[in-house]
């Protein structure tokens, strides 16, 4: 197998054409780079200083259509092997198209780079730091699976066309997601501004905190588990139905519009409506612009550290305290006698519920 010394490099940059890499990055104390194929054509084209370098991979017997449409898998496949040191800190990839299977343990990557137009990604594993400055990955089509061990990162930047997201175990000063399509899932992590923007698929956030977030969706469901105490969040949803958990009990600050006949909130926290919020906006605040779907709002009491596994309350109530402001009020008038039984269906039904529903919402709560 031909095996290309890398070995002075600090910066490596990996452009691959015409053809499907099957791609394994690990640690090695010898940084090299192994490609079985000798129809594969490599270049290498080092700095001045010797310490970074750029390798062109290119497939030359591929036929015309394939190197057009260089995403195609049926081409040419080759393996790949790159084992990097302690002195890689900064690593980019602009393929073709790839699976990638990459460990992060024992390296020192500061700055990782992934560009693709097609293949699944596998990324795990921490550098010794714990820390990186820029985590991007740029991918056309393929699922993703991200677990960083708790990894810091100042910048986290995703964006896909179709493929679905699985990320755990990081902890982000800055995240900047974007999807057409595809759900997401983000598992016991930490960002604490969040930047995500998607045309089709559900976001899941858990076990996990969030401080401020803007969200725009067209479609598809929306679960955050949790917003932090102090939190700024703001979604704007053509239609999609939301679980946002809080951290805290005190009353929220909201502002936007939710159609009255495809949209309620139901909460067990005080919410408070406003018009608008100030260029600054600082603590509890949710803005929101939702044609369809419905908003449940959930206020946890917190121990201690709630940053520590298990200091979340647990157990999620439901009932009661998650009605809308509307239906409260309805009961309420109900059980004063202040309003005839008929007449709260009557208002039920204009909040949306058919008869049926009206009169079992109402037997069920003893009246």
């Amino acid at each position: 197998m031909p095996k290309l010394d890398l070995s002075k490099a600090k910066s490596i940059k990996i452009e691959a054409r015409n053809f499907h890499g099957d791609i394994k990055i690990q640690y090695a104390p010898v940084t090299n780079l192994e490609y079985p194929d000798s129809d594969v054509e490599v270049k290498t084209v080092w700095n001045s200083d010797n310490n970074s370098v750029i390798v062109y991979m290119d497939y030359e017997k591929g036929d015309f259509l394939s190197k057009f449409f260089s995403f195609s898998r049926t081409f040419h496949e080759v393996p790949v092997n790159l084992y990097i040191n302690e002195e890689v800190s900064d690593f980019k990839l602009d393929l073709s198209a790839a699976d990638l299977n990459i460990i992060l343990n024992s390296t020192n990557v500061d700055v990782l780079s992934i560009k693709t137009s097609a293949g699944d990604l596998d990324i795990k594993g921490s550098p010794n730091s714990k820390y990186m400055e820029a985590f991007l990955v740029d991918t056309k089509a393929g699922d993703v699976t991200i677990d960083l061990e708790g990894t810091n990162i100042d910048e986290f930047k995703l964006k896909s066309a179709a493929g679905d997201f699985d990320i755990f175990n990081i902890k982000a000063t800055k995240g900047e997601f974007s999807f057409a399509s595809g759900d997401i899932l983000i598992e016991d992590s930490k960002i604490d501004d969040l930047c995500m923007s998607m045309a089709s698929g559900d976001i899941s956030i858990k076990k996990s905190v969030i401080t401020n977030a803007k969200i725009k969706t067209a479609s598809g469901d929306i679960l955050i588990d949790s917003l932090s105490k102090n939190f700024y969040c703001e979604i704007d949803s053509a239609s999609a139905d939301i679980e946002l958990i809080v951290q805290g009990k005190d009353e929220i600050n909201v502002v936007g519009a939710i159609k009255r006949f495809s949209s309620s909130i139901k909460s067990n926290v005080d919410l408070i409506q406003k018009s608008e919020v100030s260029s600054t906006p600082k603590g509890r605040i949710l803005k929101v612009n939702v044609m369809s779907g419905d908003i449940t709002i959930r206020g946890i009491e917190l121990k201690e550290d709630p940053e520590k596994e298990g200091q979340y309350e647990a157990g999620t109530p439901r009932g009661d305290e998650l009605l809308t402001a509307e239906e409260k009020k309805i009961l309420e008038l109900l059980k004063e006698e202040k309003i005839s039984r008929s007449f709260a269906i009557e208002l039920l039904e204009e909040l949306g519920y058919s008869q049926e529903e009206a009169e079992k919402f109402l037997k069920d709560r003893g009246l």
